[in-house]
C-alpha cells in the first residue's frame, strides 16, 4: 500500500508483479461503502507472470482523498493517469471495470499514445443514461448541488446508518451467502463508529463521483480507439446489461468479445473472466 499526490489530492495505489504493466479501474462511486470496508479487487486473486499490475482507488473512494469539489469525468482519467507518470510509465494496457470501464475510455480518449491495450469489463459506453440507477444517481446529484449536501443527509441519514439488505439469487451457495453475512456485519460494525460528518463527506463523495459520469456517451467515438480491446461480459448481467458490452464490440473495430455463461455483474468474481483476461495479457 503507497499514497502519491496527485492533481493535489492523495491517491492510495498498490503494486502487484513485475513485468508489463496493467493500470487497472475500479468500478462504483466511492462513498462509503468503499471507504468504511475497503477491500482487494478481484482482479488481484490470478495475476499471470510478466504483469506487473497496477490498482488504485479513485478520488472520492477507498482510501484516498475526498474533496468536495465537483468533478468531472476528465478529471478521474486524469488522476489515473498522472499516477502512471508518477510511477515512471509512459505507456500502459488499461483495464476498467463497470463504472471503471467508462473511466478507461475516457483515458484512452485522452491519453491515446499512453495506451497499449484496453480492457473493458462489464461496462457500456454509456451507464447513466438509460438504466434505472444512472437516472436515480442523476436525481441525487440535482438535488445535492440545489439543496446543499447537509440538507440531502439529514433527510437519508438513516437510510444510510441502517443500509437495507440486497436479496441474495436463489442458487447463491452457503459459503458465498456466510461471506456476503460476515462481511455486512464488519461494515455495521464500521458505520456503527464514524461520525454524521464523516459519513456526510463520504456520501457527499459518493455524489461527486456519480456527477462525474453524467452526460458521457462514447458510442459514437468508439470506433476512434485503435489499440487491442477485450470486451468481457456476462449473459445474466442485470446492472450493465449484456447488450452494452455487445455494443462496444460491435463500435471497437479491434475487439474481441467474451460471453462468460450466466455471469451476473462483478464479472471479475468469475475465474473465467479472470482466465479470459489472463490469456488475453499473455497474448499481447
Amino acid at each position: 500500500m503507497a499514497r502519491a499526490t496527485i492533481n493535489g489530492l492523495e491517491i492510495e495505489y498498490r503494486i502487484y508483479g513485475e513485468g508489463t504493466p496493467v493500470l487497472f479501474i475500479h468500478g462504483g462511486f466511492g462513498g462509503p461503502n468503499s471507504s468504511l470496508l475497503p477491500s482487494p479487487n478481484a482482479i488481484t486473486r490470478d495475476i499471470p507472470r510478466g504483469i506487473q499490475l497496477i490498482t488504485f482507488d479513485r478520488r472520492c473512494a477507498g482510501e484516498s482523498d475526498y474533496t468536495l469539489e465537483w468533478f468531472d469525468l476528465a478529471d478521474v482519467a486524469t488522476d489515473a493517469h498522472e499516477l502512471m507518470h508518477h510511477l515512471g510509465f509512459e505507456q500502459s494496457i488499461v483495464v476498467g471495470s463497470s463504472m471503471g470501464g467508462m473511466v478507461a475510455l475516457q483515458y484512452v480518449h485522452l491519453f491515446s499514445d499512453s495506451v497499449t491495450a484496453l480492457g473493458l469489463m462489464n461496462t457500456g459506453a454509456d451507464l447513466m443514461s438509460h438504466t434505472n440507477w444512472g437516472q436515480r444517481l442523476a436525481h441525487q446529484v440535482s438535488r445535492h448541488k440545489n439543496e446543499g449536501d447537509e440538507g440531502v443527509f439529514a433527510e437519508y441519514r438513516e437510510r444510510l446508518r441502517n443500509p437495507a439488505q440486497t436479496p441474495l439469487p436463489q442458487d447463491t451457495s452457503s459459503d458465498v451467502r456466510k461471506q456476503m453475512e460476515a462481511a455486512r456485519n464488519a461494515y455495521m460494525n464500521a458505520l456503527a463508529i464514524t461520525s454524521d460528518e464523516d459519513l456526510c463527506r463520504y456520501h457527499a463523495g459518493m455524489i461527486r463521483n456519480a456527477s462525474a459520469f453524467l452526460g458521457h456517451d462514447f458510442t459514437t467515438t468508439l470506433e476512434n480507439i485503435a489499440v487491442p480491446t477485450l470486451i468481457v461480459h456476462g449473459d445474466a448481467d442485470d446492472v450493465v446489461p449484456y447488450e452494452y458490452g455487445q455494443q462496444l464490440a460491435t463500435g471497437i473495430t479491434e475487439s474481441t468479445f467474451v460471453t462468460i455463461p450466466n455471469a451476473r455483474h462483478g464479472i471479475l468474481s468469475y475465474a473465467e473472466a479472470r482466465e479470459a483476461l489472463s490469456d488475453w495479457l499473455l497474448s499481447l
